[in-house]
């Protein structure tokens, strides 16, 4: 039996946060433009997409090797993803099933800037996870991947509106100048509470603080479905605090 792969399926995508430009502005590389650039089927579909094609290397499942591989790409003009670049390593053989994955994506729609197509630069989190090697019994057992995702109630549109909405931005951050992002995890509870949150990745003390208190209060979700009936899922989610917009 083959081992499973189990992808994060929320939103794992973010901008890279210092812009790469060259002489021309034709061949300018954006990391934040009007229109963003968008992959067939919206985000789910390319998490689709990454679920159903990342192959879990043989070799790092002989050795239950595990972890998040975050690589960088540019959504071109034409909407091909090139120049993948691994920015955060896991193994050389998930390191390069990472790469290959997102490089035989399919075209996006490209990102559009002052009314034309320009090159946008991105990154993703590619989780690697196996199976316990002892089960857990299903009232425990927290799912990464299932047959019908967890939804925010009013869809992920109403999601954003409400970190945009509830956020605020700590005052001594502020006269500090501190900015980034805080990559949070939680879990999306039978009920659809959200439960067990926890930083990744931090910026500092109270702008992670600020990230937890806001999905912590977050309204409850349409929990996730497997075998018809509801069960427990983990997600993962950036936070962006930036002094410029002050949104997410």
């Amino acid at each position: 039996m083959k081992p499973i792969l189990i992808t994060v399926a929320f939103i794992t995508l973010f901008s890279i946060a210092n812009a790469q430009q060259s002489d021309t502005t034709q061949n300018r590389i954006f990391t934040a433009v009007e229109q963003e650039p968008i992959p067939p089927g919206g985000m789910i579909g390319f998490f689709q997409y990454l679920q159903a094609n990342t192959k879990y290397p043989d070799s790092a499942a002989k050795k239950r090797i595990e972890g998040k591989v975050f690589v960088t790409f540019v959504v071109e003009r034409d909407g091909s993803l090139t120049d993948v670049k691994v920015t955060r390593s896991v193994s050389p053989d998930l390191d390069v099933e990472a790469v290959r994955v997102v490089g035989n994506a399919p075209k996006w729609k490209p990102g559009i800037q002052n009314g034309r197509a320009v090159r946008v630069q991105y990154s993703v989190a590619i989780s690697f996870k196996l199976p316990p090697l002892y089960a857990t019994p299903d009232t425990l057992k927290v799912f990464t991947a299932v047959e019908q995702e967890p939804t925010p109630h009013g869809g992920i549109a109403a999601f954003y509106q409400y970190l945009e909405q509830n956020i605020h931005y700590p005052e001594d951050a502020k006269k500090k100048n501190i900015q980034g992002k805080v990559f949070l995890t939680f879990v999306i509870e039978k009920d659809g509470s959200l439960s067990d949150i926890k930083v990744l990745r931090g910026v500092s003390a109270d702008i992670d603080a600020e990230a937890i208190r806001v999905i912590k209060n977050a309204p409850k979700w349409d929990p996730g479905m497997q075998n018809g009936r509801p069960v427990r899922v983990q997600y993962q989610v950036p936070i962006g605090f930036s002094l410029k917009t002050e949104n997410y």
